[in-house]
């Protein structure tokens, strides 16, 4: 059972359109439960999240890490669960509403199902 981590920085009022292109688990590698953290530095940060055809959060407010650089504690910060076929796209957009760059913290966890 992975658990994939990312810190990214999001500048001033900019878009991340999906923060995991490019990385081993852009598509599930196979049948599994997700479950999905998302945190960030302070308030302004915004994220879509999707896997294949399913949407499961559009524009809603990142929650702030507790601790300087805190990724979510499980099972408490994980606020988003689907079942993903193999070879689905995860997609997790960030958008930054603030005039400053902020940090966001991502966790996913995938349980073979």
């Amino acid at each position: 059972m992975p658990i994939l981590q990312r810190t990214d920085s999001i500048p001033a009022n900019g878009f991340n359109p999906n923060i995991w292109t490019g990385t081993q688990f852009e598509f599930a590698p196979y049948p599994a439960l997700l479950e999905l953290s998302v945190m960030g530095s302070a308030t302004g940060l915004q994220f879509t999240f999707a896997t294949g055809a399913d949407t499961l959060s559009i524009d809603q407010a990142v929650q702030v890490v507790r601790a300087a650089n805190e990724y979510g504690k499980y099972p408490d910060d994980y606020v988003v669960k689907d079942i993903v076929g193999g070879g689905e796209r995860i997609i997790e957009a960030v958008r930054n509403t603030t005039g400053g760059a902020l940090s966001h913290f991502s966790s996913i966890m995938l349980t073979p199902v």
